[in-house]
């Protein structure tokens, strides 16, 4: 198929052929139809920085305001609760550093099951 015939074949799809003046007449439609919202952009272009940021705090006061709340709200509730902070376990706690060598030594070379209870009681020191 030559470059000719694709022209060709292409042209059916063209919906202005035969019709002259179809682009001139879409292109007005379109700029008329539009002709609000580039009114609009033109003028919000127009605005200063501190008329922008007006407009913004209509919306973003009160959610800041209700953003407030909530986290008041939240630390209050956290702020009442009694908790007292667990010491955290250190690496060399578990390994034995902390603890009598020869207890370490006894629990690394007995031959009992792995017990989640018994480690942790290890651990913590408690009998």
């Amino acid at each position: 198929m030559g470059n000719d015939d694709r022209i060709r074949a292409l042209e059916a799809l063209d919906p202005g052929q035969g019709r002259p003046g179809y682009w001139e007449r879409l292109r007005g439609q379109i700029l008329e139809r539009a002709a609000f919202e580039l009114a609009r952009r033109r003028e919000a272009a127009r605005q200063s920085v501190t008329a922008v940021l007006s407009g913004w705090s209509r919306s973003l006061i009160p959610v800041a305001a209700a953003a407030a709340v909530v986290a008041a709200i939240m630390i209050a509730t956290e702020a009442g609760q009694d908790r007292s902070p667990a010491p955290g376990l250190v690496f060399e706690d578990v390994l034995g550093g902390g603890l009598d060598e020869s207890a370490f030594q006894a629990a690394l070379q007995s031959d009992a099951n792995a017990n989640a209870a018994a480690f942790l009681a290890f651990v913590e020191g408690t009998p």
